[in-house]
Formats: C-alpha cells, sequence, structure tokens
C-alpha cells in the first residue's frame, strides 16, 4: 500500500491538494484527506481503510486523531488488481497546536497489506475553540443498552445574534424521533457553544446512538449522522447554519447504572411502546391501544412484570434479553434526563 496524495479540506468544503513531500499546515475544521492506492487479489469483499495523525515513539505510534472508510474489494482471484481508497481524517480540538505530527494508514482487517507512514508531515496552527457544555441529555435507552455505539461530534457555526438559549428537550426529542426515523436509537447528547468569536458562535454536538445503516442521509452526499443532526436543529428552531463538520467514531457502550431508579419515571407512552414492541418479539398478540390507554401507568408496569414472568424462566433478567434481541422501544417522555447548563 502507497499514500499517493494528500487533500486539506477548508470550510466549506473546498478541497486543496498538497504536493507530494511537502509539509501540510493545518487547522481546527480543516479535513485532512489522504488518498492510497494498492494491488489486491482475492475473493470480492469490503475492508476498512484507516488513517492517524499523532507521534511517533519508541513504544509506538500514538494516536491522536483518526478516520476510516469502507473500500469495496473487487472479484480478483487470479490476478492483482490495482485498487485506490480514501479516509477522512477531520481536525478537532483533541489536537494541539504543534509541529511535525506523523500520519499512517493501514486496512484495518489486514494490516499486514502495510502500513505506510509519513514522518514530520504535519502543522496545526491556531487556537482550539473553546466549548462550554451548554445541555446534556441521557436517554432511557442508555440506562440498558450494552454493544456497538457510533460516537457522532458534529461542529457548524452560526451569525453571533442567534440565541444559543435552547427550550429544554426540544433538541433532544427531536432528535430521538429523527433517529427512530432510522430504525434505532440514540443514547446521550451534548451541546457545546463557544461564543468568544465576534462574528459568530461555534457550535459542537456529541450525539452517541445505536449504529445506523451504512449510506447517506436525506440529502446527497450528506452523511446520515449529519441530515439527522440539520433536522434535529431545524425542529428545534436553529435553522442558520453557515457551515459545518462531523465525524464518526465507533465504540464499545456500556449502560449506565440505575435502571430501577428511572423505570418508575417512565411515562405512558413509553410504556405503552415497551409493551407493544415485547409482544411483537415474543409473538404475543398484541393488545389493543385503547386497552392499554384505559391502563394507569401502575397497571401497565405490573403488566410488563407479568409478561416477563410468563416468557423468561424465573431469576433470570429479562430486559437484556429484550434489549439484546432489539425489541425495547423508549420514548423520551419523563424518562427523559436533560440538564441544562
Amino acid at each position: 500500500m502507497d499514500i499517493t496524495s494528500v487533500e486539506v479540506i477548508k470550510r466549506p468544503g473546498v478541497a486543496i491538494e498538497v504536493i507530494t513531500g511537502e509539509k501540510v499546515e493545518l487547522t481546527y475544521g480543516d479535513t485532512l484527506k489522504v488518498n492510497t492506492r494498492f494491488d489486491f487479489r482475492g475473493k470480492a469483499g469490503k475492508v476498512t481503510l484507516y488513517g492517524a495523525i499523532g507521534t511517533r515513539g519508541w513504544a509506538g505510534f500514538n494516536e491522536i486523531l483518526h478516520g476510516q472508510a469502507s473500500i469495496n474489494l473487487p472479484d480478483s482471484r487470479t490476478v492483482f488488481t490495482p485498487c485506490e481508497g480514501s479516509v477522512n481524517i477531520a481536525i478537532t480540538s483533541d489536537i494541539d497546536p504543534g509541529t511535525d505530527y506523523d500520519l499512517y494508514v493501514k486496512i484495518k482487517e489486514n494490516p499486514e497489506a502495510g502500513m505506510p507512514e509519513v514522518d514530520d508531515a504535519i502543522d496545526i496552527v491556531g487556537m482550539p475553540p473553546t466549548y462550554e457544555l451548554l445541555e446534556e441529555t441521557i436517554y432511557p435507552y442508555a440506562y440498558i443498552y450494552n454493544g456497538d455505539a457510533e460516537v457522532s461530534t458534529f461542529t457548524f457555526k452560526t451569525p453571533a445574534f442567534v440565541p444559543s438559549e435552547w427550550a429544554s428537550g426540544k433538541l433532544a426529542k427531536a432528535a430521538e424521533e429523527e433517529v427512530r426515523k432510522q430504525g434505532r436509537r440514540v443514547l446521550e447528547l451534548r451541546v457545546y457553544v463557544d461564543k468568544t468569536p465576534l462574528l459568530w458562535t461555534d457550535w459542537q454536538i456529541e450525539v452517541i446512538g445505536t449504529p445506523l445503516a451504512e449510506g447517506v442521509g436525506t440529502a446527497v452526499g450528506i452523511p446520515i449522522w449529519a441530515a439527522i443532526l440539520i433536522a434535529a436543529l431545524a425542529i428545534a428552531g436553529l435553522v442558520v447554519i453557515i457551515t459545518w463538520a462531523i465525524k464518526t467514531i465507533h465504540k464499545e457502550f456500556e449502560h449506565h447504572p440505575g435502571l430501577s431508579d428511572v423505570k418508575p419515571g417512565w411515562d405512558k407512552e413509553t410504556l405503552i411502546k415497551t409493551i407493544h414492541d415485547s409482544e411483537e418479539y415474543w409473538k404475543r398478540t398484541l393488545t389493543p391501544a385503547e386497552t392499554l390507554e384505559g391502563m394507569s401507568e401502575d397497571e401497565l408496569r405490573d403488566y410488563l412484570d407479568k409478561m416477563a414472568e410468563e416468557e423468561v424462566p424465573s431469576g433470570i433478567s429479562w430486559w437484556p434479553i429484550a434489549i439484546g434481541a432489539g425489541v425495547v422501544v423508549l420514548g423520551v417522555g419523563a424518562a427523559l434526563a436533560t440538564r441544562k447548563r
């Protein structure tokens, strides 16, 4: 594998190719696009091109920023076929200003194919943005979900006169509804703001959710998490977006403790959705919605417990089984924990 070239993507999306061998100067909000070439022989499939910026030390490569992208491999079982791929690495405040940062790439599933590295290739200039946590939301699903998750960091600018006060829970509810349309769940959401620039305000939204299907969002070329958050911002009333950038990484999510403390706070909508999804999973006859609407919240909770006793052997917790099968849907309602700063 070889690194053939790199490009600097400046806001609002203009790519500038860097002459091979020259040092790359990057600032916060930029994206480094790394282009690669390699020869492949084997069955058709998909691999992950992984790129990282950091420093090379005696103990190995210390990664600071990274990105990854999928590459479709052709069916080439008898001869080597030239293949190309690119990976974007967003420049965020996770990296400090400095000189002589290093860069490397690899095929994540097959690192022995080569891990080309370029040393002392990158300078980071400018001052990192200073963000203040404005709002934090922990969704009900976060109290019971364990497994793969996607962490997306969405940054954008608005004119300085756009108010930064948010209606409590409005953005959180909008984001939850948009993600549910994709058949997935939101786990956590945080909103940060930096008002130090004179002419604009910098925003950063961090959203953690269960993995979304591959593809693009509602607009051609827009990543699906970006499309979801842009739609949620419009619903919440923040519609002026001058420039934006997004990066998504994958992680293992471990549920928040304290389910027994928050479960009594689930509202009626949450309980009804949970009952219907659980009945569908266990192939039981769905209770008519009007019947459930006529029950009190305590009666709905008792019905859930009774159903669990009938379907799951005694002594086994039914929540991990239901969640593992993806059958429990939690509404926002009273179970949503939102804190404003």
